[in-house]
């Protein structure tokens, strides 16, 4: 499991393309860029296997700042040599291409379907020499049918011969199946959670489901934390409306506060706010 780093909280502040304008801006911000290479160095040490690595990261809400976390998480292993694919596995609400500001004309899902191939969808970044995306494509109606099926298996098997990591970001396990279907597939899970906004309890059952199916859990990264934080909550969380075959994430009025316990917190890395911040 990651250790834990205590790091005070930007939100200011971006990982990839931004350009700190004073002293202190440029001491946090290469904070944050440590905190991610201190979670990639985990990663690489916790998977010892040979060849490729495939690695989903989840949350257990939404809005926990997983497309972040994953992101900055491929642009690292990316600068330290490996070659790195990212897949955008939220099919219902994707955010890759977004956060990159490319286009999402074809994807995973366009693949899948065979509708295009792997070589016509895959994107590749100039700035980020080793990362190339695959962004989620058009909508459908079957999204979990089609990431569940032997041939998103197949796929990521013979995309395993071409990468050294390939990093799936998924929908929240507590939300939507999609995750914990890939989570059986892929060799290490991380999950993500925001302070003040999951509670403990939504961690626990996003927790439990990896374990029901067996999914190796490789850490948790505990976003956008206080420095020497002693709060005993998370605080507000937005409910989740009735996810639909074709609606994205639908967030109804908050609720109050829920008592939360720190079980968790030796097990966590904290880190921030980077690119998905700059695209708000």
């Amino acid at each position: 499991m990651f250790g834990r780093k205590r790091l005070k909280n930007e939100r200011k502040i971006y990982t990839s393309g931004y350009h700190p304008e004073n002293d202190k801006d440029k001491l946090l911000s290469f904070s944050v860029k440590e905190a991610y290479k201190t979670v990639r160095t985990n990663i690489v040490l916790s998977l010892v296997k040979d060849g490729c690595k495939i690695i989903t990261f989840t949350s257990p809400i939404p809005s926990e700042g997983k497309s972040t976390t994953v992101s900055n998480i491929a642009v690292s292993l990316s600068k330290a040599f490996y070659k790195v694919l990212l897949i955008d596995c939220d099919l219902l609400k994707p955010r890759l291409h977004k956060t990159f500001k490319i286009k999402n004309h074809s994807g995973i899902s366009n693949v899948l379907s065979k509708l295009s191939t792997f070589e016509e969808s895959v994107q590749v970044l100039d700035e980020y020499s080793g990362l190339h995306i695959l962004t989620a494509g058009i909508a459908v109606p079957n999204s979990s049918e089609m990431l569940g099926s032997d041939r998103m298996k197949k796929t990521l098997t013979e995309l395993s011969e071409k990468y050294d990591y390939i990093l799936l970001d998924t929908p929240p396990i507590n939300v939507i199946s999609d995750g914990l279907s890939l989570s059986k597939i892929s060799d290490g899970v991380v999950v993500v959670v925001r302070q003040d906004h999951s509670t403990h309890d939504e961690l626990k059952h996003a927790i439990n489901s990896l374990k029901f199916i067996s999914a190796k859990i490789l850490g948790i990264v505990f976003n956008g934390a206080e420095a020497q934080s002693q709060k005993s909550r998370y605080g507000k969380s937005p409910k989740y409306r009735k996810y639909g075959r074709y609606s994205s994430y639908s967030y109804a009025s908050t609720y109050g506060d829920k008592e939360r316990k720190t079980g968790f917190e030796d097990d966590v890395i904290v880190v921030d706010n980077s690119i998905e911040e700059s695209n708000k």
